[in-house]
């Protein structure tokens, strides 16, 4: 079985007033220091893959919609750990949900954004989180495949929450442990004010102790800060015996970096546990644990903390005691964030507009809800109504609340005449038109009179631009005829490149750049 957190909570218990005390101490610390170590390494582990750029970033889906789309984008360790991301959506108070897969654009623009869309009931009041895994390998870890999850919300704290209300964060094969210590998985939920986990198992939870020596049995799930500032790990778990020791509770582990040995282990507060069926559930108070001096800052940058799960024995072995890892868990990456809303209000388009040198559209997009657009489209059409060029917009920002982001758009020209969305050949006055929507279409539509000239897109003054001596050809020509207009003091709208007013070098350098390109 690997190696990664071992017991933590409370081994500090075993020994009553019948024996001896520093012997328990002792046996205890030993115990503590291995679960600091473990956890030590999966906070390594987190802050080496945030080296450059957070895990995850720009979260962002559409308005409620019966296809409703969600986009991520990735961090590149992520993207060389073989990653795989999964959104879960409810409409139905998170009672079920539905689920897709997400995969990976690949666009310009969007080359590490992954998109998922499902297809629902097109409920308006909405939740969803988005989950997501990877190997370990990349990051220098033998860990398998790690978890990174979002949560539902369990709003009424309930316990035991719902099973529909808590996330997956780890998975562990079957039959490495015995039934009632075999540990197939870790979930968690959350609410304004406390931390929900569950700890499942092969068997029913959760053995009692063999007797008087033990072994007694220990379920537990440790909780890293990855961004502590101080060496410090936190575990919630059950335990019954060992003299009485053994009873529920959040425990504190401290250590020290530069010396490799653990100062102390602390109780901090008592837990609500269930036991019943196959399951370990306990459930604390936040702040009882963010509360704490040595737990850092509150909210971290991802609002959430690294989780595993451990089953444990320990006995009496003569006057020391022995323990045992009997199962565990890789360490998942849980998420406190869950994503809402009720109906839509229809997104904002504005400032339309034509770069004639770059040939390209730009239009700035803001939506109050941090939406995203479905529907970003780019369309050149006749004047009698036929659309004869269409296009999705790219925006490299992807960021739509406050400030909004750019959605801009170049126009191909191509010579290969089985390419549909080549401009060769057309020629006259035309309607650019852009349109988006977040939510159901609503005719959010803008559109813009330009002309064509052999493919080239003009801002409508029925020259082509940069065509100095007017042979619909760009060519040195026109190289010579700009210049000979730059020193001869006069002007002409359609060899002013850059639209500034004025005739100059400039001109001549974008003259040059639209024949080479």
């Amino acid at each position: 079985m690997k190696n990664i957190m071992v017991v933590f909570f409370a081994i500090g218990m075993l020994m009553s007033n019948n024996i001896n005390y520093e012997t328990a101490t002792k046996a205890q610390k030993e115990m503590m220091q291995l679960v600091w170590e473990k956890a030590m390494e999966a906070k390594k582990m987190y802050k080496e893959s945030q080296t450059r750029e957070d895990i995850i970033s720009n979260l962002a889906s559409t308005a409620p919609r019966e296809e409703f789309i969600v986009n991520v984008d990735l961090s590149s360790e992520l993207l060389a750990a073989n990653p795989t991301a999964t959104v879960y959506l409810s409409t139905d108070n998170q009672n079920s949900w539905y689920s897709a897969n997400a995969y990976q654009l690949n666009d310009i623009g969007y080359e590490n954004t992954w998109e998922a869309t499902i297809l629902n009931d097109g409920g308006q009041n909405i939740s969803w989180y988005i989950a997501g895994e990877a190997d370990s390998e990349p990051l220098g870890f033998d860990y398998g495949r790690i978890l990174v999850s979002q949560t539902p919300f369990n709003s009424n704290n309930s316990f035991p929450p719902p099973s529909s209300h808590y996330a997956l964060l780890a998975e562990d094969p079957a039959g490495d442990a015995s039934s009632n210590q075999d540990v197939l998985n870790l979930r968690g939920t959350y609410s304004n004010d406390k931390i929900f986990m569950s700890l499942g198992l092969n068997g029913n939870c959760c053995q009692e102790d063999d007797g008087w020596f033990g072994p007694w049995f220990l379920y537990g799930v440790a909780i890293v800060n990855p961004e502590a500032e101080t060496e410090v790990a936190y575990a919630i778990g059950y335990g019954d015996g060992g003299f009485g020791q053994l009873t529920p509770g959040l425990y504190k582990i401290t250590g020290d970096l530069a010396t490799g040995e653990i100062g102390g282990f602390d109780y901090i507060s008592g837990v609500d546990t269930n036991t019943g069926g196959n399951n370990m559930q306990a459930s604390t108070t936040l702040q009882s644990i963010i509360g704490d001096s040595d737990w850092g800052t509150w909210p971290n940058s991802f609002e959430g903390f690294i989780a595993l799960g451990v089953t444990v024995s320990a006995s009496l072995d003569g006057f020391d005691v022995a323990a045992s890892l009997l199962d565990q868990t890789a360490p998942g990456l849980m998420l406190m964030t869950t994503q809402t809303q009720s109906g839509n209000t229809n997104c904002a388009v504005s400032n339309l507009s034509l770069d004639v040198p770059s040939q390209s559209v730009a239009i700035d997009y803001t939506d109050s809800e941090g939406n995203l657009p479905w529907f970003k489209k780019i369309q050149l059409c006749q004047e009698s109504g036929a659309c004869f060029y269409q296009a999705d917009m790219n925006a490299s920002d992807h960021t739509y609340i406050e400030e909004g982001t750019t959605f801009r758009h170049t126009f191909t020209h191509s010579d290969n005449p089985s390419d549909q969305q080549d401009l060769l050949g057309y020629n006259g006055p035309c309607i650019l038109k852009v349109a988006f929507a977040d939510g159901e279409y609503q005719g959010n539509q803008f559109e813009l009179n330009v002309s064509l000239t052999d493919g080239l897109i003009d801002d409508g003054t029925g020259c082509l631009l940069g065509d100095a001596n007017g042979d619909m050809v760009l060519n040195v020509l026109d190289v010579v005829g700009t210049v000979n207009a730059v020193l001869g003091g006069s002007y002409d709208t359609c060899i002013d490149i850059n639209a500034d007013g004025t005739l100059n070098v400039l001109d001549i350098v974008s003259l040059v750049n639209l024949i080479l390109g």
